[in-house]
């Protein structure tokens, strides 16, 4: 019997205990067993390491922002202040960002004065919201002669809002730097009455105020107010006289008096970017008359052609009668105001993007602009009843090369677009049969057809019309089609048929919301993306293979059939629980959109891919299940394609 079998088991177990020792340092702890070494333990004065070490790090960090030449810090800030984001939390940082910010007079530029309540939005970004004196003069003093970009807020009123006559003081202390003031910001908050609005700017914009280095000015409503032209003229007046350099103008829920009176003024005719937005009043196209340096048109409203709407061509001398040598000789300087409306079109010769919220054809052809290259129409109206329909192309827009457009007719189509190679295009018609005449006509694969590279389609038009599109276009290399319902196997084949699209590289398709579904997936997740790519060792996907609800096939549906498995699917999975509903006491199961859809479009996959032809992206978004499904991700152009198969380089256009 050896020396522990002969000891009692209550002193075998005693001896198991830890024996504590402390080593001679002090500074340590041993921890020993009969089965371990001793194993170190920190002493109590070691357990704030990990605050030392941040605090080391920390001054690493600011020992390398100390060694960094301060231009490239400031370039780095520049950035930072390009992307709005708040310098104020970096002035936390560290001592040495604190100092660079201070001394750096473009990071301090922009500044808004709001004395009434103020909302978050306008508190966020790089923009220091002064709302007390001493900071506003602490921005004025930092920004030093760095050109300004200023903010002026008025409303919302209530009973802790200061005077008109302290907001007005604040205002001018801002308005004594106009000089350097290179964007101005007005903003009319909801709920603030014209008097307060009116004798909070008055005699703001007096012969003192000049503006030589103002380039944009915004003016924006929540709501349209009459009557605020004359709350602003003093200042269209001051711009007529000192500014040189005003290019852009922003114009929110302005009345059609203001907006009129305003195109008045020489300073209009200058502009090159113009934004009109949140007025119902239409506009006839003679508002832009005399704007031949105009590149940028976005207007809310709806744009009239015809000439009985026509509006007199403005004073050459504005309502100031101040004469410009250079715009005009000097017959036309003898009689400024023209007693007759223009009957010739409105050129816009340097016109290049242009987004209008209403037109009609008759309308946009009134309008000479031969360099537009991206043109948004949200609304094409049909031309009125005494009208007649413009023949097919016969708008020129030679430089046109993108192209949004929502209409519920075929009339579009007079535009003539040789450069298009982006074209989104939305019908609104409610019956298919108009959607797929619209679409046709569009579509007419004749001489002057548009012949996009990229497409976007939202029509409700049948299945069986994508492919005859498909037919006339085989120049497109991406393509984003809109369904409004599950589509059937003539879709599918449509693309997996050999010879169509010999070019498509991407494709979208977009499911909107199956009512059937969404009702009982809207406690669905936030959005989500899954990947199911093909596998090459994996049998294809077919009717004659269904084992689970993930194999069925695109033409199968659910009406009056009981599923054969069990509800523990996918679904489940996802937290998406399949849809019942009772009839006659007998239950049928609905499948999510995805799973019913998922099969078919992995078989475009395969087919495609047996062709040669693989994507280069292919996906599909269930807006209903806020799910979107990728089926091809490949890093491949044409010219891997083409190499891969030569055959196929012959049908690129």
């Amino acid at each position: 019997m050896n020396a522990e079998q002969s000891t009692p088991p209550s002193k075998r177990k005693a001896d198991r205990t830890p024996k504590v020792e402390t080593s001679g340092t002090g500074h340590e702890l041993h921890v020993e067993t009969m089965n371990t070494k001793a194993l170190p333990i920190p002493h109590p004065s070691c357990f704030d390491h990990p605050r030392r070490c941040a605090t080391a790090r920390a001054r690493r960090a600011s020992l390398n922002l100390l060694t960094m030449p301060v231009e490239i810090l400031a370039m780095i800030l520049d950035e930072y202040h390009l992307m709005d984001l708040p310098l104020t939390l970096l002035m936390t940082a560290c001592r040495t960002l604190n100092e660079v910010i201070k001394n750096t007079p473009r990071l301090w530029r922009r500044i808004l004065i709001s004395l009434d309540s103020m909302p978050p939005s306008l508190k966020a970004g790089s923009t220091m919201a002064c709302a007390t004196e001493k900071f506003l003069q602490t921005c004025i003093q930092r920004a030093r002669n760095s050109p300004l970009e200023a903010t002026l807020v008025v409303g919302r009123i209530n009973e802790s809002s200061p005077t008109p006559e302290f907001r007005r003081a604040r205002f001018q202390m801002l308005m004594s730097r106009s000089s350097q003031i290179s964007f101005l910001c007005l903003i009319i908050n909801p709920d603030t009455p014209l008097h307060v609005i009116k004798d909070s700017f008055h005699g703001l914009f007096n012969d003192s105020t000049a503006f030589p280095a103002l380039e944009s000015l915004m003016i924006t409503s929540a709501l349209p107010i009459p009557g605020l032209f004359e709350v602003f003229h003093p200042l269209l007046d001051q711009l007529e006289r000192t500014t040189v350099k005003l290019r852009s103008l922003y114009l929110g829920n302005m009345t059609r008096d203001f907006i009129l009176a305003a195109r008045e003024y020489k300073i209009w005719r200058k502009l090159r970017k113009i934004t009109i937005k949140g007025n119902s009043r239409p506009f006839h196209v003679t508002i832009f008359e005399g704007c031949e340096h105009l590149e940028h048109l976005d207007i809310s409203n709806k744009l009239l052609g015809h000439p009985s709407y026509a509006l007199e061509p403005p004073n050459r001398g504005g309502p100031l009668g101040i004469l410009d040598p250079d715009d005009m000789d000097v017959n036309e300087m003898e009689g400024c105001a023209s007693e007759t409306i223009s009957q010739s079109r409105v050129s816009l010769r340097n016109l290049r993007s242009l987004r209008v919220g209403e037109i009609a054809m008759s309308g946009l052809q009134e309008l000479h602009m031969p360099k537009l290259r991206h043109l948004v129409i949200q609304s094409a109206l049909p031309n009125e009843g005494h009208l007649p329909h413009l023949p097919e192309h016969s708008i020129s827009l030679p430089s046109l090369q993108v192209l949004h457009a929502v209409t519920s007719h075929s009339e579009i189509n007079a535009i003539s677009a040789p450069e298009l190679h982006t074209l989104c295009l939305k019908v609104t018609a409610l019956k298919r049969a108009d959607a797929d005449s619209i679409v046709s006509s569009i579509f007419h694969g004749g001489e002057g057809i548009w012949t996009p590279i990229n497409l976007e389609l939202h029509a409700p038009i049948h299945d069986k019309q994508y492919e005859e599109i498909y037919r006339r276009l085989p120049q497109i290399e991406t393509l984003k089609v809109t369904l409004t319902k599950q589509p059937s196997d003539t879709f599918y084949k449509a693309i997996k048929k050999r010879g169509i699209l010999p070019n498509l590289l991407r494709l979208v398709v977009k499911l909107e919301d199956d009512l059937l579904w969404s009702n009982s997936a809207s406690t669905a997740p936030q959005m989500r993306t899954v990947r199911h790519l093909l596998d090459g060792g994996r049998a294809p996907m077919s009717i004659h293979n269904l084992h689970s609800r993930e194999d069925l096939p695109s033409s199968f549906t659910t009406q009056g059939v009981t599923l054969p498995w069990s509800n523990t699917s996918r679904s489940r999975e996802r937290n998406l629980p399949p849809i019942s509903f009772s009839n006659s006491g007998y239950t049928s199961t609905f499948l999510p959109l995805s799973e019913r859809v998922r099969p078919a479009m992995v078989e475009v996959v395969r087919v495609r891919t047996t062709q040669q032809l693989p994507f280069a992206f292919f996906s599909c978004h269930y807006a209903a299940e806020n799910l979107t499904e990728i089926y091809a991700e490949n890093n491949i152009c044409h010219i891997c394609r083409q190499n891969a198969n030569p055959s196929t380089s012959s049908r690129r256009p």
